[in-house]
């Protein structure tokens, strides 16, 4: 099956964000797969590709990551164009599961979801 999504991975685990390539690849036929280590690089790519964004974008973002953590980027997230933020899903991932993350993700009004690494493309094609 191939997608027509366009995928922007954001973690600072170079294995973990191979692995989730990998998946959304292998799985979902996903070629269109961009990478940033933490938010602030998210943040730039956003506004870098911002004439060339997709109609779809899905972000999958980790919640522990040095200088900008999951947290924080959707924070900076909401600062962004309206158009931006509708054609935009985001799914959380962590590697551990702490009650006050998920709290915290549920809570947020652009997440969609909070999955477990690694990435269940199962789910995430349910969601997308």
């Amino acid at each position: 099956m191939k997608t027509d999504h366009k995928f922007l991975i954001i973690d600072d685990n170079e294995v973990d964000q191979l692995v989730t390539q990998q998946l959304l690849k292998k799985d979902l036929g996903a070629v269109d797969v961009a990478q940033a280590g933490n938010g602030i690089e998210a943040m730039q790519w956003i506004r870098d590709q911002k004439s060339n964004l997709p109609d779809s974008l899905v972000i999958l973002l980790d919640v522990r990551m040095p200088l900008m953590d999951g947290f924080q980027f959707l924070d900076a997230f909401e600062s962004l164009n309206e158009d931006v933020k509708k054609m935009t899903k985001i799914i959380m991932l962590s590697s551990t599961l702490d009650p006050r993350d998920i709290e915290q993700a549920e809570a947020h009004k652009n997440v969609i979801q909070l999955f477990s690494k690694p990435l269940p493309v199962k789910e995430l094609q349910a969601l997308i």
